[in-house]
């Protein structure tokens, strides 16, 4: 190549194909290679390269989050969920609706979905330009941008994508489905998820805004100095430690004076949050989870500076600190009951979802869920307690080994019931299915007999499994009223306001939730007093107060179904049987309750979960001691 030749060169011959998309997309490839030389991205380099005279910090920079979601036992409303997520109201540009668009225009995200619905797997991509503000269409950045990863991975490749404006920067969100052209799975290497796609866009945006000046690349530099993050000086400072100890002056280089005056003016900060130690003007020892600590810290401001945007958005006043970000895995972490503010997803590639807890102290808290398809199990405005998942045995596994260990390492319901004769079926049962999800994983052995073959280590893999459970589901979440307040004080029926009658004193002083809670645990009583529940200047509820409450909420929904089912209600023994045919579940005041039917009448019975598994089949329950232990069976509706 001659001097000045920068080996840009377009040729785009003769046209074979009539479709002027085919020449258009020819044309963007021979661009986008050119463009890749000339940053020094070309295939399978994973590093920027220093040009002549420039340093390495004179580049633009992109960032990109890559995720490999598994479509297996994920159904189609987790990935219209996410979908959803990324098309939302509010994350467009001035506020608007982030509409998705693909390399045509607009998409349709049900048209998206029906065709990748046998994918094994998808991509999901965050793209986020440090300079995006300053480039002027993102939409056809990114169709450039999945232009040049088809000509990488040569094949056409089925994507939808988002531009957001709803944090500092903004960011491209792109999903991309798992399967090539020719109807095979798509798989992307290692490296070209890692570096790749990072270099690719970097390549893409130094062609639209042109090579960054040293003046900007100083400036930007200065400005991490101050940040509560992993910078770039902190991985140059990492990468170029020996021993844990970062040498200032033996890795500098003439001219780069103004970089060691910033890196020590980054160590000084670093040396205030503890993660370094000055051993002389030059010398920095680093703590050796400088890393780790610097990427939390980031997540954390990522997380508050994103939720008070979105209380912001949504005309609340509560602000959240990172103080108020609740950590399961701390060993002090409690149980804690509030109302929920606020819930959406926080990390769509990661795939991590949050709600907003307000607290009865007026505290408003981040609690991360796990995985997005948990936020179908609460709603804004359920009154809730949120508790660390336990990332220890169960009480079911450390009964299973102990029944093992006196039998030899076997198991099985009728040793269960010889050295427990006070147990009954369903808990039994309920060890049993432990042992099938174990199974599943490799934990124990069935045999044609019933018995089980426990392991010796059953207890140490059982920990793990829990363990990695925890990470995936970090806290249990009890939805104690989807009432809200108002609709409690003058409900008939024992709801979550007045067992807070009971079980506690009223706090005047409360701020937030405390506060709206005291105020309408005196307006319930005000109402109760009225209806002849209490006596005037009753300030706590007595149990058989709630429990008159709750039999007028049975005897009212009792009424009302008697109407639509054309025969009588009969009310549950407070010891006894019941039997009948499980129809469906039925929300009241006092909670959820199951409707339990037979040819002549039916009933209403607490409700749990292991029903559903029964829905439209008969049922029977031994009720005694204020529970019920369920039996199913395998018998049809009666019509």
């Amino acid at each position: 190549m001659s001097e000045g030749d920068d080996g840009f060169e377009i040729r785009l011959g003769r046209i074979r194909s009539p479709a002027g998309v085919q020449k258009s997309q020819r044309f963007l490839r021979q661009a986008a290679r050119g463009a890749g030389r000339l940053a020094g991205v070309g295939k399978g380099r994973n590093r920027l390269p220093r040009s002549s005279g420039r340093a390495l910090h004179f580049y633009r920079r992109v960032l990109v989050k890559a995720r490999i979601v598994r479509m297996v036992g994920r159904g189609a409303g987790a990935q219209r969920l996410h979908l959803s997520y990324i098309a939302r109201d509010g994350a467009g540009r001035d506020g608007g609706r982030a509409g998705l668009f693909d390399a045509a225009g607009e998409a349709d995200a049900n048209a998206f979905l029906d065709r990748g619905a046998g994918d094994r797997h998808q991509f999901r991509f965050v793209i986020s330009p440090e300079d995006a503000a300053d480039m002027a269409d993102l939409p056809a950045f990114t169709r450039d941008f999945v232009a040049q990863m088809e000509v990488d991975l040569e094949t056409r490749l089925d994507w939808v994508a988002a531009d957001h404006y709803d944090t500092d920067h903004p960011h491209i969100h792109l999903v991309v489905a798992g399967r090539r052209e020719d109807g095979r799975d798509l798989v992307m290497p290692r490296a070209y998820i890692a570096h790749g796609v990072r270099e690719r866009a970097q390549a893409l945006v130094d062609l639209e805004l042109g090579p960054v000046s040293e003046f900007d690349g100083k400036r930007r530099l200065a400005r991490m100095v101050g940040q509560d993050r992993l910078t770039e000086i902190d991985r140059s400072l990492i990468r170029r430690a020996e021993g844990g100890v970062a040498d200032l002056k033996a890795t500098g280089r003439p001219g780069e004076h103004w970089l060691r005056r910033i890196e020590r003016a980054r160590l000084r900060k670093l040396e205030r949050f503890g993660l370094a130690e000055a051993l002389d003007s030059d010398r920095w020892r680093l703590r050796t989870d400088t890393r780790a600590t610097l990427e939390r810290m980031g997540a954390r401001g990522d997380v508050v500076k994103a939720i008070n945007c979105g209380l912001a958005r949504a005309g609340r006043a509560h602000t959240v600190d990172s103080a108020s970000i609740y950590d399961a895995a701390a060993k002090d972490a409690s149980a804690m009951t509030g109302r929920v503010v606020a819930l959406g997803v926080a990390d769509d590639v990661e795939d991590r979802a949050y709600v907003l807890i307000d607290r009865e102290d007026g505290r408003v808290v981040y609690v991360d869920i796990g995985g997005s398809d948990r936020l179908a199990e609460v709603e804004a405005g359920f009154i809730v307690t949120v508790t660390p998942s336990a990332a220890e045995p169960r009480l079911s596994d450390k009964t299973i080994a102990r029944i093992a260990d006196e039998n030899n390492g076997r198991y099985s319901a009728q040793l269960h019931r010889a050295a427990d004769p006070g147990a009954r079926a369903e808990f039994i049962s309920a060890h049993v299915r432990r042992l099938e999800a174990m199974r599943r994983v490799g934990c124990a052995v069935r045999s044609s007999n019933g018995e089980w073959t426990i392991p010796g280590d059953y207890l140490a893999r059982a920990a793990a499994i829990e363990q990695a459970r925890a990470v995936r589901r970090p806290v249990e979440i009890d939805i104690r009223s989807k009432l809200s307040l108002g609709a409690m004080k003058t409900a008939i029926g024992a709801t979550w306001l007045d067992r807070h009658l009971r079980d506690y004193d009223i706090d005047e002083s409360a701020r937030g939730f405390g506060g709206d809670v005291a105020r309408a645990r005196r307006e319930r009583l005000a109402f109760l007093e009225h209806g002849g529940f209490i006596k005037l200047g009753t300030k706590r509820l007595a149990p058989e107060i709630l429990d008159a409450l709750k039999a007028r909420d049975l005897e009212e929904a009792g009424a009302d179904l008697s109407k639509r089912l054309q025969k009588p209600y009969v009310a549950a023994p407070d010891v006894g049987e019941v039997h009948g045919v499980y129809a469906e579940a039925i929300e009241r005041p006092s909670g959820r309750y199951a409707l339990i039917e037979w040819t002549k009448d039916f009933t209403l019975v607490p409700w749990r979960d292991v029903l559903e598994r029964g829905r439209g089949k008969a049922v029977s329950g031994v009720v005694r001691g204020g529970g019920i232990s369920w039996k199913l069976t395998k018998g049809r509706s009666v019509s």
